[in-house]
């Protein structure tokens, strides 16, 4: 019998470096965070495809693999905000769009130099940028927008946390089934609520003294938070103002996520926030997890990850791990109380 031996897989070369499998996904997370262009992220996401083909070629853990499609995940997320957002302005045709002839045609190096100069790339003679001209195809594009739409990052997380719960590594195909067929938790509202456990809010409430107010919250959940006010999905907290010490645990899906990090960092810019502590997953590649770092006193990751507790009762540990974000001049005390948890910075 003749044993043929198959070579190993070539390992990666990136600027005349080779890279690990670990440091080929945290060059593509760090590459996220810092991208600035529609261009950039493309680029992040064909890394973090490239690092997902080569997982699979070791056979690498399912987790491994799981990080590697989160990446991509994130980075089409990232992209479908990115031009709607760009839509809104103006900067993006809303259909795809024809060039008119002898128009100039915008792109991200133009973008940015324009962004750094501090002007617009925009003039009554330019166009807005069509999706092929920014690298993406309708198709591709409508695919993405559909899983933003479901519940984005949200309805991702839980596909990938079934799949390795079933002890395989999580597909595409996985993410696709949930969006269709609607068997995710997006808006963490209703018979869909999960909760933080008990341990984490007691830390909390150690550090805080008491809470005022937990913007984002349920009746069923103040069984542990015992705020001396809440609002409730139907109250949609974001209408109101937030005063006193808060907790905070927001909806996890965009753009719902942005929107109360954005409120709680207005409310504590307004003075009406006097402390506050927010958690959130440690998704450090997106722009609302960098505005929060970058205001907080001090800022705590999990080791290891949090598991929450849903309205029956069931358990469910996300990816990822968690951050708790504190804002005000206890910094001693957080520490004290939220360092057995991880690390704090």
């Amino acid at each position: 019998m003749t044993i043929i031996s198959l070579p190993a897989p070539a390992t990666p070369i990136v600027n005349g470096v080779a890279c690990s499998l670990p440091a080929l996904i945290d060059r593509a997370r760090t590459r996220l965070a810092e991208a600035r262009t529609s261009a950039e992220i493309l680029e992040v996401r064909a890394a973090a495809k490239a690092a997902l083909h080569y997982a699979k070629l070791l056979e690498a853990a399912n987790e491994t693999q799981a990080d590697c499609l989160l990446l991509i995940k994130r980075a089409e997320m990232r992209l479908v905000e990115e031009v709607r957002a760009a839509r809104e302005q103006g900067e993006v045709a809303r259909n795809g769009g024809d060039r008119k002839s002898g128009i100039s045609v915008r792109t991200s190096d133009s973008d940015r130099a324009a962004s750094e100069g501090g002007t617009s790339p925009r003039t009554p003679d330019t166009d807005p940028a069509t999706l092929d001209e920014l690298g993406l195809s309708r198709q591709r594009f409508a695919e993405w927008s559909e899983v933003y739409d479901a519940g984005g990052e949200a309805v991702v997380d839980e596909a990938i946390q079934a799949a390795l719960d079933e002890g395989r590594a999580p597909t595409n195909a996985d993410i696709q089934r949930a969006v269709k067929g609607g068997h995710f938790r997006s808006h963490f509202t209703g018979e869909n609520e999960w909760y933080t456990p008990a341990p984490y809010v007691e830390a909390a409430r150690a550090c805080l003294g008491s809470i005022d107010l937990d913007p984002a919250s349920a009746p069923a959940a103040q069984e542990t938070i015992r705020a001396a006010r809440f609002f409730t999905c139907d109250d949609d907290g974001l209408k109101h103002e937030w005063h006193g010490r808060i907790w905070l645990n927001p909806p996890y899906a965009q753009p719902d996520i942005a929107r109360f990090i954005v409120k709680l960092l207005a409310e504590i810019a307004a003075g009406r926030a006097t402390e506050a502590i927010l958690l959130t997953h440690n998704y450090t590649d997106t722009a609302w997890f960098h505005a929060a770092a970058g205001q907080c006193a001090a800022l705590c990751f999990t080791r290891g990850r949090i598991r929450f507790v849903g309205a029956s009762g069931e358990i469910a540990a996300p990816t990822q791990g968690q951050a708790f974000f504190y804002f005000g001049s206890g910094i001693e005390r957080f520490r004290s109380s939220f360092a057995s948890f991880g690390f704090i910075r």
